[in-house]
C-alpha cells in the first residue's frame, strides 16, 4: 500500500507556530528551502519578509541556489538534511530554521558538524518539540542564529573502549 503524498506534507498550523518562533524582521529575505508541493512555510511567511522557495520537483533545487538571504527555513528532506544544512550555511546572513526528525537531528549533532556550524558563526538558539499523528515520534524545530551562545558545546576527542579485563589499578597507565 502507497502513502498519500499528503504525509510527508507539514500541517499547516505548524508552521504558522514555527513561523511565530522565528525573530524575523521587515524586509529580511527568507528562503523556505524544500517547499513541498503544499508551500506552507512559504505561504504562511509574513508579509513584510521578502520571500522566495525552492522546490526540487517544480525545478528549482536549493542544493544548487546561490541567493543569500537572511533567513533559510522549512522541513528539509530528511535524508539530506545535513547538505541542506551546509547550503544554508553558505547563503544565509543570520539564521537557519528546520524542522526534522529525530534521525536527522542526531545527524545534526555530531561533534564535528557543531564544530563546522560554529566556526560559520551558527548557533543554536532554540529547540522547539512538536508532535504530529500522522508522523512517527517528536519533531524538532531548530532554530540556528549568529548570535553567539555556549548553549551547545562538543569534544572532538573520540574515545575508546577500556578493555573490561584490565582493573582500576592497570587503568593508569593507559
Amino acid at each position: 500500500m502507497v502513502k498519500d503524498i499528503t504525509f510527508h506534507y507539514t500541517n499547516e498550523q505548524m508552521a504558522k507556530d514555527l513561523i511565530n518562533l522565528l525573530p524575523l524582521k521587515e524586509n529580511q529575505v527568507v528562503i523556505d528551502a524544500g517547499s513541498g508541493k503544499n508551500k506552507v512555510f512559504y505561504n504562511n511567511l509574513p508579509s513584510f519578509v521578502k520571500k522566495y522557495e525552492y522546490e526540487i520537483e517544480d525545478g528549482n533545487d536549493f542544493l544548487l541556489a546561490n541567493q543569500k538571504a537572511d533567513w533559510i527555513i522549512g522541513n528539509p528532506p530528511y535524508h539530506i538534511s545535513w547538505k541542506f544544512t551546509e547550503k544554508a550555511l553558505e547563503l544565509s546572513n543570520f539564521g537557519i530554521a528546520w524542522l526534522v526528525n529525530n534521525q536527522a537531528l542526531n545527524s545534526h549533532f555530531t561533534p564535528r558538524r557543531i564544530k563546522l556550524m560554529q566556526d560559520n558563526n551558527f548557533y543554536l538558539q532554540k529547540i522547539h518539540v512538536v508532535a504530529d499523528n500522522r508522523w512517527f515520534g517528536r519533531y524538532y524545530f531548530l532554530i540556528f542564529s549568529k548570535e553567539s551562545n555556549n548553549f551547545v558545546s562538543c569534544n572532538l576527542n573520540t574515545y575508546k573502549t577500556i578493555n573490561p579485563s584490565l582493573t582500576l589499578t592497570n587503568t593508569k597507565s593507559l
